[in-house]
């Protein structure tokens, strides 16, 4: 007879393996949903503001958003500059228990599009492969040289991305910016839940400092920038 830890990890298990058989879908299926990504940014993009040399500098983590959550959870809105104004429309889409996210992001400069699967963060810069980074903080180029490194998984508030010549830029660590939470509370020897409200501090530049002109590495920085927003910006979990 089986034990009971045995049954419960088995179910587990079952669990676990049930997720990704619903979760996993064929290239033709990604590939259609990353067009209809497309379509849903290029719609956002009517409302957000031309983008400028300085724009860069005065992107916020404050965002505008709506989201959809079950087995493939979907969010969608635009980063706002500095004065409150959109600048950036983007669709996020994550899929499964582990970490299996897409971003798709557009300014009416340029657009971006990212994979973060399996502790690999590949980028694409208006439809051109631009690299990825490995291992958390190592940046590779198209070529898979490693050009760069980022690294976000330290203490401090901030990370810095560093090229051949130095720090290009240092961005703002984003943490989840949602106003109306899920707390969990024990009440007579079991668990229970309800959404709270909680306050937020103001939205904040991302971009604490730039020192770079150089093409590729803005496109890096950029990239980067988006990401933070948009990923650690809202959290699924919570």
């Amino acid at each position: 007879m089986m034990s009971p830890m045995l049954i419960f990890a088995l179910f587990i298990v079952l669990v676990l393996f049930l997720t990704h058989q619903a979760t996993k879908k064929s290239p033709e299926f990604l590939q259609n949903e990353k067009l209809q990504m497309e379509e849903k940014v290029k719609k956002l993009k009517k409302d957000i503001l031309n983008w400028k040399s300085d724009s860069l500098k005065n992107v916020t983590n404050g965002m505008d958003y709506s989201f959809v959550r079950s087995m493939t959870n979907k969010l969608t809105g635009v980063l706002n500059s500095n004065d409150g104004t959109p600048i950036i429309a983007f669709q996020r889409v994550d899929r499964g228990i582990f970490v299996n996210s897409r971003i798709l992001a557009s300014s009416t400069d340029f657009k971006i599009y990212c994979e973060f699967k399996n502790e690999e963060k590949i980028f694409y810069f208006n439809d051109v492969y631009l690299g990825k980074i490995v291992k958390h903080f190592d940046i590779l180029d198209a070529s898979n040289n490693k050009i760069g490194r980022c690294n976000r998984k330290t203490s401090q508030p901030s990370f810095t991305v560093d090229f051949r010549f130095g720090k290009a830029a240092e961005i703002l660590k984003n943490s989840d910016r949602k106003f109306m939470v899920q707390r969990r509370y024990r009440k007579r020897n079991q668990w229970e839940s309800e959404m709270v409200f909680r306050d937020l501090p103001p939205p904040t530049n991302l971009i604490l400092s730039l020192n770079t002109t150089d093409p590729e590495e803005l496109k890096w920085v950029i990239s980067l920038t988006v990401f933070e927003a948009v990923y650690y910006g809202f959290s699924f979990v919570s």
